[in-house]
């Protein structure tokens, strides 16, 4: 495989590196000599932690039932897993962060199927689970291929619009927040792309907005909530006696 061990030899994550792989892209920031690699992009994850403890504190305060709690918890595996992989940028954490990713568009995607009677509610944790490794065995497929699996993201999130589409006919809601949500996902992954095709660049800054995929984590850290909002609507949410 042709992945480039992004850390020089003496830095801390070099070794680990060469005995896991390389992630299969290179961000904008340069990769430090040191255990935190990627300040900018590690930092900016923050805004997922907090996030995810706003959403686990409203779901608790506001009753909602087991499903809906579900969601803060994987914001915050998701957002720690892209901090530990920007930390430390080798393919395994590369992989954890994935897998936060496929737990997220899972919960979503399992969401969509209830409102369309397509799943139990009940079903819901293990089909996100089942999902969520199965999307991670074809990620690692295509890994080894050389092919690359940022796109299953994409698509994952095409499929989430139109399960949105089809269960709004069946069931309607107000769809603002999740018209806002589209919006600053679609804003966020323009500054990510900008990033990531060296449009918009500078290597040499680490603050914590400074880099366009600093700039989606948190863009799309407010998006969670905006989501959280849109799928704890009255209409989805039957409360707990």
């Amino acid at each position: 495989m042709n992945y480039q061990n992004p850390h020089g030899s003496s830095c801390p994550w070099y070794s680990l590196t060469e005995s896991q792989g390389a992630p299969n892209i290179k961000w904008c920031e340069e990769t430090l000599c040191q255990w935190i690699s990627e300040p900018a992009n590690t930092w900016s994850n923050l805004g997922y932690l907090i996030i995810a403890l706003l959403i686990t504190y409203l779901s608790f305060k506001n009753k909602h039932n087991l499903k809906l709690k579900q969601f803060g918890p994987i914001v915050f595996f998701m957002g720690f897993m892209s901090l530990f992989y920007h930390l430390s940028n080798f393919y395994g954490s590369q992989v954890l962060d994935f897998l936060g990713m496929f737990l997220f568009v899972g919960w979503v995607i399992g969401m969509n199927l209830i409102r369309l009677n397509k799943l139990e509610e009940a079903k819901l944790l293990p089909f996100n689970t089942l999902l969520s490794l199965v999307l991670t065995i074809f990620m690692h497929l295509m890994y080894l291929m050389e092919i690359k699996f940022q796109g299953l993201i994409l698509l994952s999130g095409i499929l989430i619009v139109i399960m949105e589409v089809l269960a709004y006919k069946k069931q309607k809601i107000s769809i603002k927040w999740f018209v806002l949500s589209l919006f600053l996902i679609v804003l966020a992954f323009g500054f990510s792309l900008a990033d990531g095709t060296r449009y918009w660049c500078d290597p040499h800054e680490h603050g914590i907005f400074s880099q366009g995929h600093a700039l989606w984590h948190w863009i799309a850290s407010v998006a969670m909530l905006t989501i959280y909002l849109h799928y704890s609507q009255a209409a989805l949410k039957p409360r707990q006696d």
